[in-house]
């Protein structure tokens, strides 16, 4: 860690957040932050990889610091602080009489948690008026104690990562096959290496794989010019095996079979099949005229799959915590009794200041979301679903290297279905509503992103404990540039442009659900609740086997994941890398894999690489009126 090493950092996490919400809010274009691993933060590393690493002399361990600190910021633009702004400001700016929000929320909604009626809130979706000046007056009191809730939950996931690091890394072996193609590009690239600075780029096949994506995204880009232009796509015709059967999405995306690739052909064999099992068991269910109930917004789609693989996360958290009993046991000694034959050091924090600062943490979600009005009965629940979804998703994308995954069902639904709504006050209500400020879409979130900066870190030699403050920087750098830039780019043109996001249906939802549950109150929901039963037996049955014979080919991270929104839509993706990777080790074995690598990492980066070239297209001939490259779905 240098000073190059953060500056640089520093500098390309603040990028990172200002351009996931300049793409998103201004340009409406490609999403640079929409998955776990983000344009905002591998363009960058490509860049200083190729150009800067050589003049600069910027070594591997540096291009680390560097990249972990953007892969952190990433995390934040648009799908979490982007989310947290828009609703804490639409309660009182979409109010109407007739969406009945007022009635609904009265005076039980927290005031220091939102933003009031007033000139500042109209200016902030509309735009500042001639001669004004933005009043950040008005935002202090809300955003300092979003910003405390902020740092409780940033606290509790870094802490959490720490504290299960060795267990996951040393103990299981977990792969994390999504760093395959980061750790490439930082690889040491030796003397006499020419112009071509990353060595993965000196294989043919690597500029074979480059080029399939690079030539399909440059090619439609001629199609943002001429809607006459004939384009290539990526999406082919659904199949669908009957009435009431839901389509398979049919998604090749080079990208996704990049990353599969890296997969291991068990996971992966399980991602794709499970996906069409369950495409088959929600038919059944259709013609039958069963239902589980009415589908939840952020979750996946129906509500019998959401509930299902929301118990397979219960059980594979639930395990994964018994797997590391003898782990945190000497965890806890190491914490409380300070033993000395239990070896912290390369941690980035000591398991005393990590169990402490989880705990602190934890109690002030409690604490906050008691103030706010919630329910005691209610808060464990919500809090328990909260670490099932960031940590089950985390060690999911650990496994698989999954770039696109949400979580099966929100911790919100998941408590209501549990106690149900009548039990509860109209202050818990509120309150719940209030909660989707920090807890709603998981499609980017900072958990996977620590958990995959703690993994590079191991790759680094010398004193880890100073790593902690790279940490600590890129989330203050990262949060203080996302609520920045947003809260200004909304004066400076309409927050009311930003899109769905602002004033369209997934700003609304939140208390638009208010009102739908507090007129519409239920009791616990059993049918929900029997679909986490069932995906809880099915997950556990399919560890047990996997336990009694090593060989069985089907891995319970699949029937988890396939089926979650929008892995469930990379079907196709899925079965083709698992084809190319089973004919490939068939033919060629080990080594066939091994030189393999080249020709996949190159369909990554190339699809990276596509996408930033047409987002410099569209900012310069369509600001506004932007395209997007898919990522997945």
């Amino acid at each position: 860690m240098t000073m190059l090493s953060l500056t640089l950092g520093t500098l390309l996490c603040c990028l990172a957040t200002v351009a996931g919400s300049y793409a998103r809010f201004v340009l409406h274009t490609t999403r640079l932050d929409q998955n776990h691993l983000s344009m905002a933060a591998v363009v960058p590393l490509v860049l200083i990889a190729a150009c800067l690493a050589r003049p600069f002399r910027i070594s591997r361990g540096e291009m680390i610091v560097i990249f972990s600190m953007a892969l952190i910021g990433a995390t934040m633009p648009t799908y979490f602080i982007g989310k947290l702004i828009a609703n804490i400001t639409v309660p009182y700016y979409l109010a109407t009489p007739e969406n009945q929000w007022a009635i609904h929320f009265g005076s039980d909604l927290a005031n220091y948690a939102v933003l009031g009626r007033g000139p500042a809130l109209e200016w902030f979706f509309e735009g500042l008026p001639r001669g004004a000046t933005i009043p950040w007056g008005v935002w202090m009191v809300p955003i300092f104690w979003w910003l405390t809730v902020i740092a409780a939950f940033y606290g509790c996931c870094l802490c959490l990562m720490v504290l299960l690091r060795k267990q996951w890394m040393d103990y299981e072996r977990v792969e994390y096959p999504l760093m395959e193609m980061p750790l490439a590009v930082v690889e040491d690239p030796g003397p006499g290496s020419g112009w071509l600075r990353i060595p993965v780029t000196r294989s043919p096949l690597f500029w074979i794989g480059f080029g399939i994506p690079m030539f399909m995204i440059l090619w439609n880009v001629g199609s943002y010019f001429s809607s006459t232009f004939p384009t290539i796509s990526w999406r082919f015709p659904d199949l669908e095996f009957g009435r009431q059967f839901p389509p398979i999405r049919m998604r090749l995306y080079p990208m996704i079979v990049g990353f599969s690739y890296f997969i291991k052909l068990d996971i992966l064999l399980s991602l794709w099949l499970f996906n069409l099992l369950t495409n088959l068991e929600v038919g059944m269910f259709n013609r039958l005229g069963f239902e589980a109930g009415a589908n939840e917004e952020y979750s996946t789609k129906p509500l019998s799959v959401a509930a299902q693989t929301m118990g397979a996360f219960i059980v594979m958290v639930s395990v994964g915590f018994y797997m590391a009993r003898d782990h945190l046991r000497a965890v806890f000694r190491k914490a409380f009794r300070g033993a000395p034959e239990i070896d912290d050091s390369d941690e980035v924090m000591s398991y005393r200041a990590a169990t402490i600062g989880f705990g602190v943490c934890a109690c002030y979600l409690v604490v906050w979301h008691y103030q706010t009005g919630m329910e005691l009965k209610f808060i464990p629940l919500f809090l328990i679903g909260c670490l099932v979804i960031y940590l089950g998703i985390t060690r999911v994308i650990a496994e698989t290297g999954l770039i696109a995954l949400r979580a099966p069902l929100m911790p919100q639904p998941f408590a209501l279905f549990l106690l149900g709504s009548e039990v509860l006050t109209q202050r818990t209500m509120v309150s719940i509503a209030l909660s989707y400020t920090w807890c709603s879409d998981t499609k980017t979130t900072i958990m996977p992103s620590l958990a995959h900066s703690l993994r590079l870190y191991d790759t680094i030699r010398g004193h880890r404990k100073a790593l902690l403050g790279v940490i600590l920087l890129a989330m203050t750098a990262g949060v203080g540039a996302s609520f920045f830039y947003t809260i200004y780019a909304g004066y400076e043109t309409g927050a009311a442009n930003y899109g769905g996001i602002f004033t369209g249906g997934l700003a609304q939802f939140p208390w638009d659900n208010l009102v739908k549950k507090t007129k519409d109150p239920f009791a616990t929901q059993w049918k929900p609740i029997a679909f986490m039963a069932i995906g809880m037996v099915v997950t556990s049955v399919l560890m047990l086997v996997r336990y009694r014979y090593p060989a069985w080919p089907l891995h319970p991270v699949g029937f988890a994941a396939g089926p979650v929104i929008p892995a469930s839509y990379l079907l196709l993706s899925f079965l083709t890398a698992w084809f190319i990777k089973q004919a490939i080790l068939s033919v060629g074995g080990i080594r066939g894999y091994r030189a393999g690598k080249p020709f996949f990492i190159g369909l990554i980066l190339g699809h990276f690489v596509g996408a930033g070239v047409s987002f410099v297209v569209d900012m310069v001939w369509f600001p506004g009126q932007g395209h997007s490259v898919p990522f997945s779905d």
